[in-house]
């Protein structure tokens, strides 16, 4: 038995750290030792050398870090041609082990004839080790893009394939499959790689059915590389020719690669992106088998399988395919299933197979709605991407089928899709763009609009329009639009201030939403909309806003359509109404602007004293709607017709007997203006061109009429003999005294009995749209303004007795009416005489924008 004190010592002596150099059992210590003893002459102390490298680093991988640090690479590459054969071997084997590294590859890669020599011991050598180790340096070396280019530079190709194919050992085997997989990784070698003539698809298609699953699925990923290669017309057109379609569905149906089977359709599924691969699996039968597939998959295969016919329904010739086999209704029938991976792909496949419409006439019979409704309701299925393709699924039905729209807008199926945008905070944004593309779809048929038109809907609709979403913005106001069409949409649209929301949303800086707005202001607007947006600073806002006039066409083309609505707005900010702008009742002009403009409503409310008239034209009859004015268009352009007074206006509108008397006096001298004067619109159904309003025929007694309005217009104003005093300060004291009897600043016109040339001028244009006479009106200060009709030029040759007939459509503007030097004169425009009257060219016009410079020309 040993003493304590001698089992101390020996214990001690134990825990001392062997520093005794032992040339073939390698430590960190004396590793730097054996790298140096790699330039040995002695084979065996190479040999053994090597050996301990190996079995070092395959210890940790510190220890490779260690000799890479210590440039053993450099070391190792001359022996890897070696007379000896196990030399070669270790060396090639070390080598392997250091190119795994990070900068392994690098090293070896600084001279191209490294990469030669391994290269051509794949061609040359047939020991099974010397293959193995140098197949794996070889798929290590082409992880880099230098490494592919040498490679691809020895032409090595066919070995490569060969080895692939025939080599016994199954790492020789998966080491060739990762270089190839390694150079189709690379854009330039894989176009070098395909376009050689010794690339061949036989090696490949075998490998996917080896016996060892890590080849298998190395040879199912090379083969998806190559097939994913869809502008290579090579490749495709060869895999086409080959059975690789046949033995992936040769695999799907053996239960002993069921391992596989994933890869396998993933590899379909990728196959199916392009036409022509489409059909070439309906020809091949692969649909059917993949079918039969489907009905006896385990529950995890099945989505697998499903994608592969989802994908082949966004092609033409993969939904010709589906539709011949039926599987249209596999989708149908698919949304049903318990299993809810299969219901996302169920849903694509129902919205891609739509846009065949034999197809969608056939999902149309069965259910599909109800169904994909049910999925679209139920709170515990995901977003994305089930309930996503649903509601995809249900808007491109409800575009091209009838029925299928007319089922959606029940009460039973139509809860559900408004339940997106009604509980817009649970739901994705997404969701929220699609069920807004859904009502635009649905407004293709009648049914299904007269669903959408109540108040509640325009309503929804304009709560979409106030989120923060562009897009849905957008959306929405394509939806409002479309519901425009409809005469009482434009009434509920108005009723749920639509135009506070519209004009709230114009001051985002956003081109394409500012169009989608002023669309929606150009389909949308009415007499009463349009004086809410003057009342709102809309049209003001976009008058002035010269940035997005420029920008946008639109935006010119809505300010127009509000102008139409309101030519009291369109003279206050633009000083001028053409001969197409028709005067209605309500029809209002300040004597001095304001800016911005006000509406009627807001003048008559301003406080007395009353400083400014404003003057009215009111042919209405006391306690009736009906007006008095003549509609010239009425018979064959509706809307063109002139819009009465709004109700709001209407209450501050004082009744005018004497406008009414001056229109009657003018019927007893002219006739019926709608004998002379008829506006129709010409579409030739054939070439699709729409032309713009034109006149019937006018005759030459237009022209008498204007003068006879003239002279009419200036009796009216200045008396039978012009006795009454028109200057300015009389004119001034008589509108002050009209104020002061009318106990309001809103005059009628017909009250007026002493004017200047405003005056007169507003009387003339209102009389004459009433009279057939086509007249345009300019301001160009507050008491300056003049009239210009549009009539037949006269033949002084011809008898004052004939009457002759012209295409009115084509007439302009052509004479200035004086209505205060000598009443009834026609001044033919530009003459020097119209000076006179409409004063300089260069004279700006009176307006409710901001002033303009004062012109200091001497003209």
């Amino acid at each position: 038995m040993a003493k304590p004190l001698q089992k101390d010592r020996e214990n001690r002596s134990a825990d001392k750290k062997d520093l005794t150099f032992h040339p073939y059992n390698i430590t960190p210590e004396t590793a730097r030792t054996a790298v140096l003893l790699l330039e040995s002459p002695e084979p065996e102390i190479l040999c053994q050398t090597l050996r301990a490298i190996t079995k070092f680093s395959a210890q940790d991988f510190q220890n490779r870090q260690l000799l890479f640090d210590l440039e053993a690479i450099r070391y190792i590459l001359p022996h890897i041609e070696h007379n000896e054969l196990n030399i070669r071997r270790f060396a090639l084997k070390a080598l392997a082990q250091l190119c795994q590294l990070p900068r392994g590859p690098e090293q070896v890669l600084l001279n191209s004839q490294n990469l030669r020599k391994i290269a051509n011991m794949l061609v040359k050598i047939e020991d099974v080790f010397v293959l193995e180790f140098a197949s794996l340096v070889l798929s290590e070396l082409t992880k880099e893009p230098l490494g592919c280019e040498q490679l691809v530079s020895a032409n090595i190709l066919n070995t490569l394939f060969s080895r692939m194919k025939n080599s016994t050992d199954p790492d020789v085997q998966n080491n060739c499959l990762q270089t190839l997989s390694n150079l189709l990784a690379d854009p330039v070698s894989a176009s070098e790689v395909t376009r050689s003539h010794q690339f061949n698809w036989s090696s490949l298609l075998a490998l996917m059915q080896s016996k060892y699953l890590a080849i298998q699925h190395a040879a199912i990923k090379t083969v998806d590389q190559l097939i994913c290669r869809y502008k290579d017309n090579v490749v495709q057109k060869s895999f086409r020719a080959s059975t690789g379609v046949l033995d992936l569905c040769d695999i799907l149906e053996s239960y002993e690669f069921r391992d596989v089977h994933t890869e396998v359709l993933g590899v379909l599924r990728n196959y199916a992106e392009t036409e022509e691969n489409a059909a070439h699996l309906y020809q091949s039968g692969c649909i059917l088998r993949l079918l039969a597939y489907l009905d006896m998959a385990l529950p995890a295969m099945k989505p697998h399988c499903l994608a592969v016919l989802t994908k082949m329904s966004f092609t033409a010739n993969g939904r010709d395919a589906l539709y011949q086999t039926e599987t249209d209704l596999v989708f149908c029938h698919q949304l049903l299933s318990t299993n809810v991976d299969l219901l996302a792909d169920a849903a694509m496949g129902v919205a891609n197979m739509t846009k065949l419409l034999p197809s969608a006439v056939r999902m149309s019979d069965t259910n599909i709605i109800e169904a994909l409704c049910g999925v679209l309701s139920d709170e515990t299925t995901a977003w994305f991407y089930i309930r996503i393709n649903a509601l995809r699924a249900l808007a491109e039905l409800c575009r091209i089928i009838p029925k299928a729209a007319y089922r959606l807008v029940e009460h039973s199926t139509f809860g559900s899709l408004r339940n997106i945008n009604k509980k817009y905070k649970d739901t994705p944004i997404e969701a929220q763009r699609l069920a807004v593309q859904c009502y635009i779809n649905l407004q293709n048929y009648h049914t299904s609009m007269q669903a959408m038109l109540n108040m509640e809907f325009v309503n929804e609709l304009l709560g979409i329009l106030q989120r923060i979403d562009i897009r849905l913005k957008i959306m929405s106001c394509t939806a409002l639009s479309g519901l425009m069409a409809e005469e009482v949409s434009k009434e509920l649209f108005t009723s749920g201030k639509g135009e506070e929301v519209v004009s709230n949303n114009l001051r985002i800086e956003h081109v394409g939403l500012r169009t989608a707005l002023c669309t929606l202001i150009t389909v949308s607007v009415t007499d009463e909309g349009a004086d809410v947006y003057l009342d709102l600073g809309t049209v003001h806002y976009m008058v002035e806003n010269k940035q997005a006039r420029y920008a946008l066409g639109a935006w010119e083309t809505a300010l127009e359509a509000i102008f139409n609505q309101h030519p009291s707005a369109k003279l206050a900010y633009t000083g001028r109404l053409d001969i197409n702008d028709v005067t209605n009742d309500g029809f209002y002009v300040m004597k001095r602007l304001k800016s911005p403009f006000p509406t009627l409503r807001a003048l008559a409310e301003t406080p007395a004293p009353h400083q400014d008239p404003v003057f009215v034209c009111n042919f209405q009859i006391p306690n009736t709607g009906n007006s008095l004015e003549l509609d010239v268009r009425a018979s064959k352009v509706p809307r063109m017709v002139s819009k009465s007074t709004s109700f709001s206006n209407r209450e501050v509108i004082q009744d005018d007997p004497y406008l009414r008397s001056y229109l009657l006096r003018l019927r007893v001298w002219f006739g019926d203006p709608a004998k002379s004067l008829h506006y129709f619109e010409i579409e030739n159904a054939h070439y699709e061109v729409r032309y713009r309003d034109k006149c019937d025929e006018v005759s030459t007694s237009l022209k008498q009429k204007a003068i006879l309005l003239a002279e009419f217009v200036s009796e009216a104003m200045s008396g039978l003999t012009q006795e009454r005093d028109c200057s300015l300060p009389s004119v001034d004291l008589h509108l002050a005294d009209l104020m002061m009897e009318l106990s309001s600043n809103l005059v009628g016109l017909g009250f007026v009995k002493c004017g200047g040339s405003l005056e007169r001028a507003l009387l003339y244009k209102v009389l004459a749209d009433r009279s057939g006479l086509p007249c345009a009106l300019h301001r160009a200060t507050s008491g300056h303004a003049w009239c210009e009709v549009a009539v037949p030029e006269l033949d002084p040759e011809d008898s004052e007795t004939t009457e002759e007939k012209y295409p009115a459509g084509l007439l302009r503007a052509n004479y200035v009416v004086d209505l205060t030097e000598r009443p009834g004169r026609l001044l033919p425009r530009g003459c020097f005489e119209t000076k006179r009257i409409c004063g300089p060219t260069c004279d700006a016009r009176y307006t409710a924008r901001a002033p303009p410079e004062v012109c200091k020309c001497q003209h």
